[in-house]
């Protein structure tokens, strides 16, 4: 059963634009790619790993971070980001302060609490060593109901996502696709527009009779973006 998130007024009104403008293609672009955003889901697999493998990792850390938050006022450890980051070959967490860490960590988890997505990833960008897809990894483990990762294959698998003959939504960087530059607010602005993207995805192929949150929409997209 999926939840939504608190809405701003202002998120509110900038979802409403986004959405009249760009629903239509979405809902095509999602009816088009059916059978490989089902597949995609399907086979999900990083590292050569089993399927049920990576599910259990990502629940595992999603946990670790739900009991990290009822630790820490809200916020979340060294340990736990160490974590996070590990998932996915980034080693540890750049900033190294514990105190820190957990003030910075306290202020975002309180703006993702309250549907302040956007200004959630732009706070973390803000600390050197966290791009994009670590900085939406943090976020997007935490409730995979609602939230997703944004890396360089989900980026990648919606480049064919276009309105007016340009794609919606701009890539990360990674081993196949260089980075489209983006000052850190609209990497945020990008994140939320992602969210609002997988959101009509996921309602659409629930409607279909599968039952996907957005963190299974991010799956399909990351195997089709290999």
């Amino acid at each position: 059963m999926k939840t939504e998130r608190p809405t701003t007024e202002k998120t509110l009104v900038d979802k409403n634009l986004f959405l009249k403008k760009h629903k239509q293609v979405i809902l095509d672009w999602a009816k088009a790619n059916k059978a490989r955003l089902i597949d995609g889901r399907k086979n999900y697999s990083w590292n050569d790993k089993e399927p049920q493998t990576c599910l259990t990792e990502r629940n595992e850390i999603t946990e670790s971070i739900a009991f990290s938050r009822s630790q820490n006022s809200g916020g979340i450890d060294l340990v736990t980001l160490d974590l996070i980051m590990s998932w996915g070959g980034f080693g540890k967490f750049p900033l190294r302060d514990e105190q820190k860490v957990l003030e910075i960590t306290q202020k975002i988890f309180n703006l993702v609490d309250n549907g302040k997505i956007s200004d959630a990833v732009e706070d973390l960008l803000t600390i050197k060593g966290v791009g994009i897809f670590q900085a939406s990894k943090i976020i997007g483990l935490f409730d995979q109901d609602r939230f997703c990762i944004y890396n360089s294959q989900v980026g990648n698998a919606l480049k064919t996502l276009q309105f007016a003959e340009k794609p919606v939504l701009k890539c990360p960087v990674g081993p196949k696709t260089p980075e489209d530059i983006c000052s850190d607010e609209r990497w945020g602005e990008n994140y939320q527009h992602l969210i609002w993207t997988l959101e009509v995805i996921r309602d659409y192929l629930n409607s279909e009779g599968y039952p996907f949150s957005i963190a299974d929409i991010e799956m399909a997209l990351f195997m089709m973006g290999k």
